[in-house]
């Protein structure tokens, strides 16, 4: 039986060398790791073909699958494995795909505080300004404590942002697809409407999956919705928000600033309107990345390949 990581980081390499259950994992099967993304479709098919299981850094094509006869199983490194993985293509060949849930819920949550910390206290440009040799005190910050936040989804992430919020005295009301009162109750938080949140909240934060169901969700008529001095925050997915209305929004002063993690595009394009303007704090997608977090993704990803092969099956979504 054959395991093949096609797509590892070195870093992902160094640490599977000694990985407690990478050494699990061999003891069911020979474990082939590989450096970096592939760099054709013949170069895939030749570290895959003959896999049975593959744990999985990126994406791979459906022409791909094709030619990998006996493939059983697919742990994708990550939640959002559909953007990667052709889901119903791999469920038609009878391939279990599976993912890491829960890997980066305190990372990302702290990241999104982060992004909303840098905003609200002005810390890009103080230090732009002070670098320069240019002590400018006239700047007023943002005191989070009493503000609302509206969390739009409530899963892991949302559920750490919570706490986080709540721990620097912020007032909490969420959206979410699945709203009960022993969950309002055992966050201390307060259900709401899609419209109601976006009307009473000082900041929006994003945490939700990308799916069909949540594809530009907000759009120039929701982000209309929000106060002008209002705050948004996206460390999810960037196909969550229709991305001209937001920079149309953040143009005109109709909300305050973002904080933003994710784009349509990644890397973003050089010309892209969001890194001209003023009132925004960007990062290159790097949420989830810390070393706690990654070491987190392998436990996971690896866990649901040996369970698979031992005839359990874990975190499977399709």
């Amino acid at each position: 039986m054959l395991i093949v990581y096609p797509d590892a980081d070195p870093e992902a390499r160094d640490w599977l060398m000694d990985h407690p259950l990478a050494n699990e994992l061999r003891k069911l099967a020979e474990f082939r790791i590989y450096v970096g993304r592939p760099e054709s479709h013949k170069e895939y098919v030749k570290r895959v073909k003959d896999a049975d299981g593959i744990l999985l850094g990126w994406g791979i094509p459906n022409e791909v699958i094709t030619e990998c006869p006996n493939l059983k199983v697919i742990s994708f490194t990550g939640i959002g494995a559909s953007n990667f993985v052709d889901l119903k293509y791999a469920e038609s060949r009878g391939i279990i795909v599976t993912n890491t849930p829960g890997y980066a819920d305190n990372t990302v949550a702290e990241h999104a505080l982060a992004l909303l910390l840098s905003l609200t206290k002005n810390i890009v440009p103080n230090h732009q300004r002070l670098a320069k040799g240019v002590w400018d005190q006239s700047r007023n910050s943002v005191e989070l404590r009493g503000k609302t936040i509206g969390l739009i989804g409530l899963g892991g992430i949302g559920k750490r942002m919570a706490e986080l919020c709540k721990a620097i005295g912020m007032n909490v009301i969420c959206w979410t697809f699945n709203p009960t009162p022993d969950r309002a109750q055992q966050l201390g938080i307060t259900f709401t409407g899609l419209e109601e949140l976006l009307q009473e909240s000082d900041v929006v934060s994003l945490h939700l999956p990308y799916t069909e169901q949540t594809a530009h969700m907000l759009s120039y008529k929701e982000l209309s919705l929000m106060k002008n001095e209002a705050i948004l925050i996206n460390t999810s997915r960037a196909q969550l928000i229709d991305t001209d209305a937001m920079v149309k929004c953040l143009l005109t002063g109709r909300i305050s600033g973002a904080g933003i993690d994710v784009f349509d595009e990644e890397p973003i394009i050089k010309d892209h309107p969001l890194l001209s303007l003023p009132n925004v704090v960007l990062s290159p997608h790097i949420g989830y990345k810390t070393p706690e977090a990654s070491m987190e993704i392998m436990n996971i990803s690896i866990s649901n390949l040996i369970q698979f092969f031992q005839g359990k099956i874990q975190n499977a979504i399709n």
